[in-house]
């Protein structure tokens, strides 16, 4: 069958935008994250926002380095949008990401794409687009958390972007000192759904969050772009990404340095493991009962 726009699924046809903020030098592994993006570059894009970069590198066809500081974040933040976010600190960050969009659109053309999102960088992604609804633009959010939106996933309609600056109550959360999660929040998702449902569910975009799933033991494969997701259970799940957040900050979790990963890894509790051997095979498998 001739593929015309007519027959191409609603959501093959939406773009969509992840914008990260990463003060600080990036992590060990994101030569990893990086790649497991590049499959994905038809679709979705990334803007990473780091402050240890000298110019603006386009690492891959989905990846791209913007030079920008967190002093630079807080004066476009009052110059852009009139939100005050001087007694802000790192932490804050995820929630500031959410209005990044209000204040890069003009110098990253933000405005082609139909979905503005935010993620983390302690995860693998999959084919994120086999795990989106198929009507994607009917939902105002997409998030990969059950009833709310989710830290490491997130996709907002951008016909819903402007609930957002004009909402009192996101101000108020924004300038904030405390730390609250705001974009998990269940006030969000009722600031944004005013005139849109949403999609928010952990199944099939989170496999390690899904029913039945031991979300505390689990370990992930990446072969060629497809992410696969294991747990002592021996359930196992395609999906759409593995946060590895629990994992990344303990001594024991390793990650080989390398600036072009293969096409065959894994990630579990010992670390990110290119998997050359049978040996290193049992690792990610006996990872999840040791």
């Amino acid at each position: 069958m001739i593929q015309t726009m007519e027959n191409i699924p609603d959501k093959e046809r939406c773009k969509s935008v992840f914008l990260v903020p990463f003060f600080g030098f990036l992590p060990g592994y994101f030569p990893f994250w990086a790649k497991s993006c590049e499959g994905n570059y038809q679709n979705f894009h990334w803007y990473v926002y780091n402050d240890k970069i000298g110019r603006k590198i386009v690492y891959n066809k989905a990846v791209t380095l913007i030079p920008y500081s967190f002093d630079e974040m807080i004066s476009d933040f009052k110059n852009h949008i009139g939100m005050d976010i001087s007694s802000g600190h790192v932490r804050r960050v995820c929630d500031y990401r959410m209005l990044y969009y209000f204040i890069r659109k003009g110098k990253e053309d933000l405005d082609r794409y139909d979905f503005i999102g935010y993620t983390d960088m302690d995860l693998i992604y999959g084919e994120i687009i086999k795990f989106i609804p198929s009507n994607a633009n009917n939902y105002s959010v997409i998030s990969a958390n059950n009833g709310r939106p989710c830290g490491p996933f997130t996709l907002i309609n951008k016909s819903c972007m402007d609930l957002i600056i004009e909402s009192g109550i996101v101000k108020c959360n924004i300038e904030s000192y405390d730390h609250k999660c705001f974009d998990e929040s269940f006030e969000l998702i009722n600031i944004l759904s005013i005139d849109k449902p949403f999609f928010c569910d952990c199944d099939p975009i989170q496999p390690a969050l899904t029913d039945g799933f031991n979300h505390r033991k689990t370990f992930s494969i990446w072969s060629n772009g497809v992410l696969r997701v294991f747990d002592n259970r021996w359930n196992v799940k395609e999906g759409g990404f593995h946060h590895f957040s629990r994992y990344k900050n303990r001594k024991r979790f390793k990650v080989e340095e390398i600036s072009v990963p293969g096409d065959y890894w894994g990630c579990c509790k010992y670390g990110i493991i290119p998997i050359q051997s049978r040996w290193e095979n049992l690792l990610l498998r006996f990872s999840v009962f040791f």
